[in-house]
Protein backbone atom coordinates (compact mmCIF):
# COMPACT_ATOMS: atom_id res chain seq x y z
CA UNK A 1 0.00 0.00 0.00
CA UNK A 2 1.36 3.30 -0.96
CA UNK A 3 0.79 6.22 1.21
CA UNK A 4 1.43 9.63 0.38
CA UNK A 5 2.33 12.48 3.18
CA UNK A 6 0.42 15.54 2.48
CA UNK A 7 1.73 17.66 5.14
CA UNK A 8 3.60 17.99 8.29
CA UNK A 9 1.44 20.77 10.14
CA UNK A 10 -1.83 19.79 11.80
CA UNK A 11 -4.72 22.30 10.58
CA UNK A 12 -6.53 23.86 13.74
CA UNK A 13 -10.34 23.53 13.13
CA UNK A 14 -13.21 25.37 14.74
CA UNK A 15 -15.24 23.69 17.06
CA UNK A 16 -17.87 26.49 16.71
CA UNK A 17 -18.03 28.12 12.96
CA UNK A 18 -20.86 30.85 13.40
CA UNK A 19 -22.65 32.25 10.12
CA UNK A 20 -23.90 35.44 9.33
CA UNK A 21 -27.63 35.23 7.90
CA UNK A 22 -26.38 35.40 4.44
CA UNK A 23 -23.91 32.10 4.95
CA UNK A 24 -20.75 33.96 5.34
CA UNK A 25 -18.31 33.24 8.29
CA UNK A 26 -17.95 35.87 11.30
CA UNK A 27 -16.81 33.66 13.70
CA UNK A 28 -14.52 30.67 14.27
CA UNK A 29 -13.76 28.98 17.87
CA UNK A 30 -11.93 26.90 20.31
CA UNK A 31 -13.79 25.38 23.32
CA UNK A 32 -11.66 23.74 26.46
CA UNK A 33 -12.76 22.40 29.38
CA UNK A 34 -9.61 20.87 30.20
CA UNK A 35 -6.97 22.12 32.86
CA UNK A 36 -3.88 22.04 30.40
CA UNK A 37 -1.55 25.16 29.60
CA UNK A 38 -2.56 25.58 25.98
CA UNK A 39 -2.51 28.43 24.11
CA UNK A 40 -6.18 28.29 22.62
CA UNK A 41 -5.85 32.33 21.31
CA UNK A 42 -3.25 31.17 19.36
CA UNK A 43 -5.26 28.22 17.88
CA UNK A 44 -7.98 30.49 16.78
CA UNK A 45 -5.61 32.50 14.93
CA UNK A 46 -4.18 29.68 12.94
CA UNK A 47 -7.73 28.85 11.99
CA UNK A 48 -8.29 32.52 11.19
CA UNK A 49 -4.69 33.06 9.19
CA UNK A 50 -5.66 29.87 7.31
CA UNK A 51 -9.24 30.76 6.25
CA UNK A 52 -7.54 34.37 5.14
CA UNK A 53 -4.26 32.43 3.04
CA UNK A 54 -6.73 29.47 1.37
CA UNK A 55 -10.26 30.52 1.48
CA UNK A 56 -9.48 33.88 0.88
CA UNK A 57 -12.01 34.95 3.66
CA UNK A 58 -11.50 37.10 6.52
CA UNK A 59 -13.19 35.74 9.15
CA UNK A 60 -14.26 39.14 11.35
CA UNK A 61 -14.90 37.56 14.96
CA UNK A 62 -13.19 34.54 16.76
CA UNK A 63 -14.10 33.17 20.42
CA UNK A 64 -12.19 31.11 22.96
CA UNK A 65 -14.35 29.47 26.10
CA UNK A 66 -13.14 27.73 28.92
CA UNK A 67 -15.11 27.37 32.03
CA UNK A 68 -13.98 30.22 33.74
CA UNK A 69 -13.98 32.51 30.65
CA UNK A 70 -15.14 33.42 27.36
CA UNK A 71 -12.96 36.03 25.29
CA UNK A 72 -14.07 37.82 21.91
CA UNK A 73 -11.40 38.87 19.40
CA UNK A 74 -11.51 40.98 16.37
CA UNK A 75 -9.23 39.54 13.26
CA UNK A 76 -8.82 41.95 10.13
CA UNK A 77 -6.28 40.01 8.31
CA UNK A 78 -3.00 40.67 10.07
CA UNK A 79 -4.14 41.60 13.81
CA UNK A 80 -6.07 39.72 16.44
CA UNK A 81 -7.74 41.87 19.12
CA UNK A 82 -8.73 41.16 22.72
CA UNK A 83 -12.55 42.50 22.48
CA UNK A 84 -14.33 41.24 25.38
CA UNK A 85 -13.85 39.25 28.26
CA UNK A 86 -16.35 37.78 30.78
CA UNK A 87 -16.52 34.87 33.26
CA UNK A 88 -18.11 32.21 31.68
CA UNK A 89 -20.90 31.42 34.43
CA UNK A 90 -22.91 34.90 33.39
CA UNK A 91 -24.16 33.55 30.10
CA UNK A 92 -24.66 29.85 31.26
CA UNK A 93 -26.32 29.65 34.43
CA UNK A 94 -29.19 30.55 32.17
CA UNK A 95 -28.77 27.56 30.38
CA UNK A 96 -27.50 25.26 32.76
CA UNK A 97 -28.64 26.46 36.47
CA UNK A 98 -26.08 23.58 37.97
CA UNK A 99 -23.01 25.30 35.92
CA UNK A 100 -20.78 26.87 37.95
CA UNK A 101 -21.17 23.94 40.89
CA UNK A 102 -20.53 20.75 38.66
CA UNK A 103 -17.67 19.73 36.49
CA UNK A 104 -18.51 20.50 32.75
CA UNK A 105 -17.10 18.46 30.21
CA UNK A 106 -15.60 19.88 26.68
CA UNK A 107 -18.88 18.53 24.60
CA UNK A 108 -21.45 19.89 26.80
CA UNK A 109 -19.43 23.47 26.96
CA UNK A 110 -20.06 23.44 23.60
CA UNK A 111 -22.98 22.72 23.37
CA UNK A 112 -24.16 25.28 25.91
CA UNK A 113 -22.22 27.89 24.29
CA UNK A 114 -23.71 26.87 21.09
CA UNK A 115 -27.24 27.05 22.45
CA UNK A 116 -26.38 30.69 23.69
CA UNK A 117 -25.42 31.78 20.28
CA UNK A 118 -28.59 30.66 18.66
CA UNK A 119 -30.02 32.51 21.67
CA UNK A 120 -28.84 35.63 20.52
CA UNK A 121 -29.16 35.18 16.75
CA UNK A 122 -32.52 33.79 16.97
CA UNK A 123 -34.33 34.49 20.54
CA UNK A 124 -35.16 30.89 20.76
CA UNK A 125 -34.86 30.65 24.50
CA UNK A 126 -35.08 34.29 25.93
CA UNK A 127 -35.49 37.89 24.44
CA UNK A 128 -32.83 39.54 26.26
CA UNK A 129 -29.70 36.66 26.04
CA UNK A 130 -26.89 36.75 28.51
CA UNK A 131 -24.43 39.34 26.91
CA UNK A 132 -26.29 40.64 24.73
CA UNK A 133 -26.06 44.61 24.90
CA UNK A 134 -22.44 44.01 25.17
CA UNK A 135 -21.72 41.88 22.12
CA UNK A 136 -24.13 44.80 20.59
CA UNK A 137 -21.49 47.04 21.48
CA UNK A 138 -18.44 45.24 19.65
CA UNK A 139 -20.57 45.02 16.34
CA UNK A 140 -20.97 41.21 16.79
CA UNK A 141 -24.74 41.14 16.95
CA UNK A 142 -25.26 43.93 13.86
CA UNK A 143 -22.92 41.60 11.54
CA UNK A 144 -25.37 38.35 11.87
CA UNK A 145 -27.69 40.22 9.71
CA UNK A 146 -25.08 41.87 7.44
CA UNK A 147 -24.10 40.84 3.98
CA UNK A 148 -20.53 42.00 4.76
Amino acid sequence: MDVEKLSDKTIEVSDITGWNKNGQKLLVSKIRSRDIQEDIKSKVQEILKFEHEHNKVIVPYAMTATPENIIFFKWDGENLETLYTFPTHEVMSEYDSKFPNKRISESYLEILVESWLRDLAYNWKTDNPPKLQELKQIDFLQKLGDAA
